[in-house]
């Protein structure tokens, strides 16, 4: 599942002095905004999403502007790395939140971010994800965030109400929780915890990333909490009850609660249709309310020699009845602020993912930063099992940022 974050490694260390080389035909590389031949790039998430882009790209190209070439490919990762290092790459590709920087920093994106239409739609939290710096380079197509999905079944049995702070959550876990069946499943890893850190006002670098914030009492009372929590046996990772991920924990009913994205929806009605649940915003902490956000843009390549072309395709894809059209039957939300409305029409019970967008942190720190995040993973892991300390994981991840950093 696309949205379950791939690895951060992805490195284009080659591109910039090959992308400078090429797509200059003589205009500026712009080309033509018509009569164009374009490839465009995807990953697939569902064969049922890959067949509605597949349906957005054949009414693009109805139009007659332009002709749009679509590869979905099952290993993107590889095909775009290997496009953009031998200096043909695809006019149009999908990028990552994560991957930004490192494509922003090898010279491999044209930035079109501000040239689509009504730029100031899109959320500000997106727009951050897709700047790297100073440049906004493309715009979001949709995105997720993470909040708490739980059991209501389990809950009105336990009479209980989703827990709204911190403490309450603690005690609703305990109340959930069985041999066997912790009140809470979450993943180790930083794509999940670090949703606690937003609550309790920490967060591993500052916001321009140039140093570490590791060491301050807020990230250790957020860590402590979690690996208190785990201790305990309430809180619990998705290996300890035999699953793969949250939502697989959730859905064979291992758990009453979960911290997953609202690309859980499709897991439960393809995986789990029989199970019940519904979706509350996650507890505030010490600083409030806190949640991540995932997104992925459109992208235009550098070396692209139909830019005024590419550009015209993301325009028509990041138009809201096209965006509101791509994601009405999908769980990824609109990136346009002005279609959450219509958009939760239909499906009421998703609203706190929506909410969430006006407060989310988002995933992006900087090129070779994906290191530290392994370390601090591993840190995390380690406090799950509870054969790390707290101070030792802010330690190794802190020295390890700063050699990153600088």
């Amino acid at each position: 599942m696309r949205h379950l974050r791939p690895a951060l490694a992805l490195i284009f260390a080659t591109t910039l002095a090959l992308t400078s080389a090429c797509g200059d035909d003589g205009s500026g590389g712009q080309g033509e905004a018509s009569g164009a031949k374009l490839t465009m790039f995807a990953f697939s998430s569902s064969p049922a999403e890959d067949a509605v882009l597949r349906k957005a790209i054949d009414d693009y190209n109805k139009r007659g502007k332009n002709t749009v070439e679509l590869k979905v490919l099952p290993e993107y990762d590889t095909a775009l790395t290997t496009a953009l290092a031998g200096g043909a790459p695809p006019d149009v590709f999908y990028v990552n939140d994560n991957k930004l920087p490192d494509l922003g920093k090898s010279g491999a994106l044209e930035a079109i971010g501000d040239q689509v239409d009504n730029p100031g739609d899109f959320y500000d939290t997106l727009k951050q994800s897709f700047t790297y710096q100073g440049t906004y380079y493309c715009a979001p197509k949709d995105f997720s965030t993470l909040q708490l999905v739980y059991n209501t079944a389990d809950f009105q049995a336990a009479n209980l109400k989703p827990p709204t702070t911190w403490e309450e959550l603690a005690t609703t876990a305990k109340a959930l929780t069985k041999p066997g069946h912790p009140g809470l499943v979450l993943a180790p890893e930083f794509y999940r915890w670090g949703a606690f850190f937003a609550q309790a006002g920490a967060w591993p670098t500052d916001d321009d990333v140039t140093k570490m914030t590791m060491d301050t009492p807020q990230m250790k009372t957020a860590l402590q909490y979690l690996t208190d929590n785990h201790k305990a046996g309430s809180f619990a990772t998705p290996a300890a009850v035999g699953a793969g991920w949250g939502g697989e924990a959730f859905g064979k009913g291992l758990t009453s609660m979960t911290v997953e994205g609202n690309w859980i929806v499709g897991a439960m009605k393809n995986d789990f249709p029989s199970t019940k649940y519904a979706v509350a915003e996650l507890p505030a902490g010490p600083a409030g309310k806190g949640t991540m956000s995932f997104s992925v843009c459109y992208g235009v390549a550098k070396a692209s020699k139909n830019k005024a072309a590419s550009l015209d395709l993301v325009k028509f894809l990041t138009s809201p009845d096209e965006q509101l059209t791509i994601t009405k039957e999908f769980p990824v939300m609109p990136s346009r602020k002005s279609l959450a409305d219509k958009w939760l029409a239909d499906k009421p019970e998703l609203k706190a993912f929506v909410s969430g967008a006006d407060y989310a942190k988002k995933s992006v720190f900087v090129p070779g930063f994906s290191t530290v995040i392994e370390t601090f993973n591993d840190g995390i892991q380690g406090l799950a099992k509870g054969n790390r300390q707290v101070d030792e994981v802010v330690t190794g991840t802190q020295k390890a940022g700063s050699s990153v950093l600088g």
